[in-house]
């Protein structure tokens, strides 16, 4: 990590060919230009993700052992609503449907 200024910092790393040949292809669909521009986003996408799991594990810890609340309005499944059991087995209520 390198100092730019005192508001900004530069981040680096070095990539192999492969994985730079599918970031090009995937900022063109994308729109993204240039390769400040698809760093930034990967950024975004990783800092996103990290805020996601600290919310799971924050919720995790909040309720412990205990199955969190629903929503209000929003049934649970039963356990025999199950679509497919342990094995992947049809089960009834997916005959149902």
């Amino acid at each position: 990590m390198t100092q730019a200024s005192p508001s900004t910092e530069v981040w680096q790393a070095r990539i192999g060919r492969d994985l730079a040949a599918q970031l090009r292809s995937d900022s063109e669909v994308l729109g993204l230009s240039g390769r400040t521009n698809i760093v930034k986003a990967a950024l975004v996408l990783l800092h996103r993700r990290a805020a996601e799991e600290r919310m799971a594990r924050d919720i995790d810890q909040f309720y412990g052992d205990v199955p969190p609340a629903l929503p209000v309005g929003v049934v649970g499944a039963e356990a025999d609503d199950d679509v497919e059991g342990p094995s992947g087995e049809v089960t009834p209520a997916d005959a149902a449907r």
